[in-house]
């Protein structure tokens, strides 16, 4: 050690025994030991502290050796390798004693420290993150760089593997690649530098499973040695370690549901079901409801029924929350794009976010919220779901300056306080589904930062004045409240939005404006917002309620961003309609509507004008709501069609079949992927028996509601267009006496079938049954044989019905029925 001039050994209560070593150095060292002695034990030995200078280069220890006093001989020697110890468990807790997981002194190393184990509290008053999202807990964590212990909160112990366990549970992970020659190296290598830790061990197997390229495992065992390579040893090495399995998930919203768990309290057990809702909620995985549900549900199958996070694993989610830019964009989720967030990205680590309620309705324990927090260095407060927060405090936001993202989505707020213009770098508002939020204070034109302003599902009376001073403003939704009733009316502003407010906002990318339907004040605005949008040259997503196709009109005609293919994303409702766009009590199907990035909802009309033509060829989710005259879709020009992806057919009084007319010349509906037909009174069949070759090839999903007159689902020549259908609903119609009209044919990829209230249904198909999952069943008391055979018991997951129906079916394989009883469950409400 000739270069050693400071040696220190700090707050080491617990150090058994310390041997001096003859030490030879040109310079003169300066050791200072200073002791102190422990509680009386059979083993009293003498402990020493010390103080070591802030600039070093340091490697944290913790060492933990299971013995009978608990206290072992730590002897430190110098310019001599140390050897790992068997890893006992892994300390992330500066008051906790803590354990080895990989050898934490090499040749290179410089000092050896132990911790003061009376490390402060982090104080709350200065938190760089406050988190009172569906929790009483509220946390505050202190930068990385300011503590000397990662993740100091909580001790986690592991066995350690001996290397032949640690290579077989890696083998078992992996599969039979592992036994290549030229990958077998770099498998030992890594599993090496896993040191026997059983959970790195797999995660990493598993994320390497599929990997049999050399190049990949190559560089696998290079990153896994890097941390050595970098003098990055204990915990931290171990979170970038287990990152190696984060990184390889597949696509982006894989990782965001991953993230997702970490919101969560850390201890909680979260239910799959809910989680899965609350990825669809939050727009982690995307799609109309149908897809996203299957896409969640196929993130979470191997999970089980509920989750609950290990710990290093929720560290490892908190961590990348706060130190990677997938940590930003996840924070504001479908606002990213949008939003640069300057001062999240540069600031100091964040790890503790609890941004989303575990449970709806939970809010609050300790209200009211504080009068005037000091939150100095606050960054990012998410409060949403609160559902007990009235009132904020007048003051509340006074002490902080530093605030980006704030989030009071789903609270009980009237209105704003005035502090909100101190948050002059805020650039993340979002209030949406503030259901009794009026109005804005005039004081939101303060926010020239802002960026993204969301107040969809709102209920103000009239956007203020003071949004066209926010020049920054690049996302905007708004929901305006309204009303029929001609008292209530007289009382409401005389405007939604003055001229000038949406003209001003020359950055605009995002503009959503949802009204109340039969409100009189949009139609008289409509026009001059027409004319304002038509301006925005930046504009890639647009939702609008057109009362009249002349406004439709106008606005193609003036718009230089939809002449040229600028507008991506649009969502248009066009024609007089009758219930809100964006409404809470609209059904699954609307929800499917908005949720696909061009959608068109034809609403009430009698004609089939050019504009609702020219706007449908872009089209890919299409709704047509309540037209009187038109007779099937294909007087909107079958070929039109071809971008579609989604198509709702709901109360036409007229329709007879969806597709109708001459001969077809080419596949219909090539790509289309959800149909649903409701509420057509006069609908004898979905299509013409003779349809093209390729026609409905990628349909998943058939729902059929409500059409009194329809006999039968599929003719006999169909059936095999639907070969991918794999979601079929019936409800509700009373003629059909079969589901398939046909002697032969099946719906081979045939997963989930839903049979409601189908009093005449007496046969659902013939011949072999598909590879159906899940089955419900409800008021068809005509059926009485279902005809499964016994394939079906290797895929059926659970078959849904009235106890007396079930009990009373006949069956030609007594046998059959004991062994689909396991999977019979009582139908309930929830199933409606």
């Amino acid at each position: 050690l000739e270069y050693l001039r400071e040696f220190v050994v700090s707050g080491c209560s617990k150090l058994a025994k310390f041997e001096d070593h003859e030490i030879a150095s040109t310079h003169e060292p300066e050791i200072e030991i200073i002791s102190s002695k422990t509680p009386e034990s059979s083993h009293a030995h003498e402990t020493k502290d010390a103080e070591i200078s802030s600039g070093a280069e340091t490697e944290s220890v913790f060492s933990q050796i299971k013995g009978e006093s608990q206290l072992s001989k730590l002897t430190v020697h110098v310019k001599e390798p140390m050897e790992p110890a068997t890893p006992l468990a892994v300390s992330t807790s500066s008051t906790n004693k803590g354990a080895t997981v990989e050898p934490f002194l090499s040749e290179s190393s410089k000092f050896f420290v132990l911790p003061d184990p009376e490390t402060k509290p982090i104080s709350l008053e200065k938190p760089e993150l406050l988190s009172a999202h569906g929790t009483s807990k509220q946390t505050a964590v202190e930068p990385i760089s300011a503590s000397p212990v990662m993740g100091a909160d909580r001790e986690v112990q592991m066995e350690g593997l001996l290397p032949e366990e640690a290579w077989k549970l890696f083998r078992e992970q992996v599969g039979g690649i592992i036994e290549s020659p030229n990958i077998q190296q770099f498998a030992r290598a890594i599993v090496q530098k896993c040191y026997g830790f059983p959970l790195l061990i797999i995660v990493t197997g598993r994320a390497l499973a599929k990997e049999n390229d050399t190049l990949a495992w190559m560089h696998a065992s290079k990153e896994f040695s890097e941390c050595s390579a970098h003098g990055i040893y204990g915990h931290e090495a171990l979170i970038q370690k287990l990152k190696f399995s984060y990184d390889r998930l597949e696509g982006p919203d894989v990782k965001s549901c991953f993230l997702y768990c970490a919101l969560f309290p850390e201890d909680q057990e979260i239910n799959i079901d809910k989680l899965v809702d609350y990825w669809i909620q939050e727009g982690l995985v995307a799609g109309n409801w149908p897809d996203s549900y299957k896409r969640g549900s196929d993130i979470s199958v191997q999970v089980g029924l509920s989750i609950k996070m290990h710990n290093l694993i929720w560290d490892l989610a908190s961590r990348i929350l706060s130190l990677e830019v997938e940590g930003c964009q996840f924070v504001c989720g479908s606002y990213s794009k949008m939003t640069q967030l300057s001062h999240m990205r540069n600031r100091l680590p964040i790890l503790d976010y609890h941004r989303f309620l575990s449970s709806a309705g939970a809010g609050l324990i300790e209200l009211p919220l504080p009068e005037r927090p000091n939150c100095l260095r606050l960054l990012a407060l998410f409060l949403q779901r609160n559902h007990n927060i009235r009132v904020i405090p007048t003051s509340f936001f006074d002490l902080m300056p530093s605030l980006t993202i704030l989030n009071l989505s789903k609270t009980r707020i009237k209105f704003l306080p005035e502090s909100i213009c101190k948050l002059t770098i805020l650039e993340v508002l979002i209030l949406r589904d503030c259901e009794r939020l009026v109005r804005l204070p005039s004081e939101v034109g303060s926010l020239r930062q802002l960026v993204v302003l969301d107040l969809q599902g709102t209920k103000l009376n009239k956007l203020s004045n003071e949004i066209s001073e926010l020049a920054s403003l690049r996302h905007l939704k708004v929901s305006f409240y309204g009303s029929v009733n001609q008292r209530e009316y007289v009382n409401l502003p005389r405007e939604l939005l003055s001229h000038v407010v949406i003209g001003n906002l020359s950055e605009l990318e995002t503009l959503s404006i949802d009204v109340y339907p039969g409100d009189m004040r949009w139609n008289e605005n409509v026009k001059s917002v027409i004319d304002e949008v038509s301006n925005l040259t930046n504009l890639t997503t647009f939702c609008c309620y057109f009362p009249e196709v002349e406004f439709l009109e106008r606005f193609l005609r003036k718009s230089a961003t939809w002449k040229i293919g600028g507008l991506t994303e649009f969502k248009f409702v066009v024609g007089h309609d009758v219930k809100r766009f964006a409404s809470q009590n609209v059904d699954n199907l609307e929800l499917d509507h908005v949720q696909w990035g061009q959608c068109l909802r034809f609403v009430n009309g009698e004609i089939i004008p050019n504009a609702v033509v020219e706007v449908l060829t872009r089209t890919t989710a299409f709704c047509l709501d309540h037209h009187v005259n038109v007779l099937s879709l294909s007087e909107f020009g079958l070929g039109n069609f071809y971008a579609l992806r989604l198509c709702v057919v709901r109360e036409c009084p007229e329709i007879q079949e969806i597709i109708a007319g001459a001969e077809l010349s080419g596949a219909v509906f090539p790509i289309l992927e959800h149909l649903t037909i409701n509420s057509l009174p006069d609908s004898r069949k979905i299509c013409k028996e003779m349809i093209p070759q390729g026609s409905f090839a990628k349909l998943r999903v058939l729902t059929v509601y409500t059409c009194p007159n329809l006999e039968f689902v599929f003719a006999s020549s169909m059936v095999q267009c639907f070969s991918n259908l794999e979601e079929l609903i019936v409800e509700d119609c009373s003629a059909i006496k079969k589901i398939v009209d046909s002697d032969g044919g099946t719906l081979p990829s045939l997963k989930r079938l839903k049979l409601h209230s189908l009093p005449n249904l007496v046969n659902i198909m013939k011949g072999a049954w598909p590879p159906l999952e899940n089955i419900s069943f409800y008021d068809c008391p005509m059926l009485k044989k279902l005809g499964i055979d016994s394939n079906l018991i290797r895929t059926i997951k659970e078959i849904k019905a009235e106890k007396d129906w079930w009990e009373k079916l006949e069956w030609q394989d007594s046998s059959l029925y004991s062994r689909l009883q396991a999977r019979f469950t009582l139908i309930s409400d929830e199933d409606f």
